[in-house]
């Protein structure tokens, strides 16, 4: 099923904001209060973000025009077929998944909800009858909660146009089973005008910083190579700089417009996902739509989370950019908080890791205590320790990451109970626990039992100085075993130890397997799928 969209189409941007909006800057994310002395009055169902209080976050990926980096490559060839592909809906679907279970509360924009197949395919007339009812607990139980940009209803219609049918089973939805909480900046019109003004503004005085990001960063967090990112400042980021300061200064640049421009290929539209031909499209695209997907994030407060399997928050480099806000501790202790958290959640979960599961076995986690106590644990070491503009210490930061791999991994245990798909649970991760010393790195697979060479403990045990111990989460497949997405590690403070073989057990111990010492190398890499540390 299609749906066309037109100019505000593709994620319910705002109308265009009047000229002299306030500008919203990387320093000042919130502007003014979201929670003026003098409130609109409000139905119980109608939030502001200051009322979500359960570790909120928003989801790049269920943006309609997010792709994986592996397909939207395909999109470039000439016989790519106008519209989604199955493979991407899927992903989609699973990142859905992987949402609400590293959430207390995923607030969509209500377009997403209507244009984005990954999600109304849940409430059609032609879903799974679980997955439909699954979906509506989420609404009522403020699991999934809609974001209105100026919209007063869930069921207003938009100027732009899209399926009917959607429409209309999500109407049918709403009447027969769902009563959703609605969350916008302000229910007073007159106030939440300027603040969804400050977004559109706000992306489009950032298009301008792309062409200054530093190329060697750039090339890590897009997967290319330093040549090639420098060959994107040189060209296509330059000329969308210039490009930028040749529009209308009175006017938002819409990400349409940016499609339209550099994208989108020549007599299609941007909702068609039909690319231009050209090494620098795809991790062009990749920075836009990242850039796009947290302008909300950003005036909210709220954490942003982005796919394993695209670029991270931290490709935008916005701890390297001038601003006179610098010095704002609070500002800063913000910004390094929603750099942290993405890149938490990045490390402990990879590609597809819940797509597996289907939306009731969703529903059933979030009633669990193990899951609870993850959220809970999460809350608090992002939303305690980075408070009023302090920062956690090195101690307080080991034990917190330690602390949410601790609650993550034993909630993945409970995970594998409960998943009732066909297909099963398969979320394999694997925890590698690194060994460093002058030099020399050893890598220990944690599984079943895995053998280590007497030699390489020897090699070890042998130099001097301290002992480095790194703990790494990775997801299985890809090269050698190991798939890309998990390459966050936690190192722990180094030890001095007087004998590794000695204190191996004791070292080990972290990842529930013990090594049994050998002339030989090992044979393979031992399996892991629910438990990443003790």
């Amino acid at each position: 099923m299609s749906i066309r969209t037109s100019e505000q189409e593709q994620s319910g941007e705002p109308e265009e904001p009047s000229a002299g909006a306030e500008v919203l800057t990387a320093g000042d994310p919130n502007g003014p209060p979201l929670n003026p002395l003098q409130p609109a009055r409000r139905e119980p169902n109608q939030l502001v973000f200051g009322d979500l209080t359960d570790y909120p976050v928003m989801a790049q990926a269920l943006d309609n025009q997010w792709l994986p980096a592996e397909l939207a490559s395909s999109r470039q060839h000439p016989d790519a077929v106008s519209g989604p592909s199955p493979e991407t809906v899927a992903a989609a679907a699973g990142e859905l998944r992987r949402s609400l279970v590293n959430s207390g509360t995923l607030v969509v924009n209500r377009a997403f909800i209507l244009n984005n197949e990954a999600l109304y395919s849940s409430y059609l007339p032609t879903a799974d009858p679980l997955e439909r009812g699954a979906f509506a607990k989420l609404l009522n139980s403020r699991a999934l909660v809609p974001f209105l940009f100026a919209e007063r209803t869930a069921t207003t219609d938009f100027a732009w146009g899209y399926d009917r049918r959607v429409h209309t089973a999500w109407s049918r939805l709403l009447e027969e089973e769902a009563d959703p909480s609605l969350v916008r900046f302000d229910w007073d019109d007159a106030r939440n005008g300027p603040t969804t003004a400050r977004i559109g503004n706000w992306f489009s005085q950032q298009l301008s910083v792309l062409k200054r990001l530093d190329a060697a960063e750039l090339a890590s967090s897009l997967g290319i190579s330093i040549a090639q990112a420098q060959a994107m400042r040189d060209g296509i980021l330059r000329d969308l700089y210039i490009w930028a300061g040749d529009q209308d200064n009175d006017q938002s640049i819409t990400r349409n417009a940016v499609y339209q421009r550099f994208l989108s290929r020549p007599g299609t539209e941007p909702y068609e996902n039909l690319l231009l031909d050209g090494p620098h499209i795809v991790p062009f695209k990749q920075l836009i739509d990242l850039l796009y997907n947290l302008g909300v994030p950003t005036a909210s407060g709220l954490v942003a989370l982005t796919p394993p399997d695209s670029p991270p928050r931290s490709a935008l480099q916005e701890l390297r950019r001038e601003n006179p806000r610098e010095n704002d501790p609070e500002a800063i202790g913000l910004l390094l908080r929603a750099l942290l958290a993405d890149d938490l959640h990045r490390a402990v979960d990879g590609p597809n890791s819940y797509a597996g599961l289907g939306l009731a076995d969703v529903v059933l986690l979030r009633r669990e205590e193990e899951w609870r106590a993850y959220i809970n644990t999460l809350s608090a070491f992002l939303d305690g320790s980075f408070a009023d503009g302090r920062l956690p210490s090195k101690e307080e930061f080991t034990a917190g990451t330690r602390e949410v791999a601790r609650r993550h991994a034993r909630m993945l245990q409970v995970t594998r109970r409960l998943s009732s798909s066909d297909t099963g649970f398969r979320r394999e991760i694997a925890t590698v626990l690194v060994l460093e010393s002058a030099g020399i790195a050893m890598e220990v697979l944690a599984g079943e039992t895995p053998s280590v060479p007497e030699a390489a403990l020897a090699l070890l045990v042998a130099t001097a100085g301290p002992l480095t111990i790194r703990l790494q989460f990775r997801d299985r497949g890809g090269a050698r075993g190991l798939g890309r997405g998990l390459s966050h590690s936690m190192t722990f403070p180094a030890l001095r130890l007087g004998s590794l073989q000695r204190d191996w057990t004791t070292i080990l111990r972290v990842l529930g397997a013990e090594v049994t010492p050998t002339d030989r190398h090992p044979g393979g890499p031992g399996r892991l799928a629910d438990r990443q540390t003790d």
